[in-house]
């Protein structure tokens, strides 16, 4: 709607009376013999003007298009870049959990092997020191006969035979 009052100007500016409008023919145009009037010669003039500021247009389009193209083309490739440095430092990441669990299990194995090794010195040590307390027992409950005859428990003599 708003143009249309701009097209109405257009066209009472390029609408001359017929009596007004001198159709002249210059011998430099090129138009096979026809007869232009000046008025046409203008419109010509004009719209070749306007046709080369198009065409300077389409042309600085047709660069920015490029360039965005160019630059899409960056981005999408720094994007690749970009997940290809994510997914490493990802698996980097994983990487070092894993180490880091390893070795978090390996110091698990040796500590669980030194409490078995540690109770298994702690189970015979005990087992000793119940044999002794037995041997111990055992010569207490010695009677007198026993002391002069030499004779000695049976615990006691296995204890003289571990000692060896």
């Amino acid at each position: 709607m708003k143009d249309n009052p701009i097209q109405k100007k257009e066209n009472t500016k390029n609408e001359q009376s017929p009596e007004s409008l001198s159709l002249t023919q210059n011998p430099n145009d090129d138009h096979q013999g026809k007869k232009v009037s000046s008025n046409d010669k203008v419109r010509i003039k004009e719209l070749e003007m306007e046709l080369a500021k198009k065409e300077s247009e389409i042309i600085f389009l047709k660069e920015k298009v490029t360039n965005n193209q160019e630059i899409i083309l960056d981005v999408i490739e720094e994007k690749k870049l970009l997940k290809k440095q994510i997914k490493d430092f990802e698996l980097k990441e994983l990487d070092l959990k894993l180490n880091n669990y390893m070795d978090l299990q390996w110091k698990h194995h040796k500590t669980e092997h030194r409490l078995f090794i540690t109770k298994g010195h702690l189970d015979d040590a005990n087992k000793e020191l119940e044999f002794r307390a037995k041997v111990i027992a055992d010569l207490e409950r010695r009677g007198l006969r026993d002391h002069a005859l030499g004779r000695f428990p049976e615990s006691y003599q296995e204890y003289k035979k571990r000692d060896r």
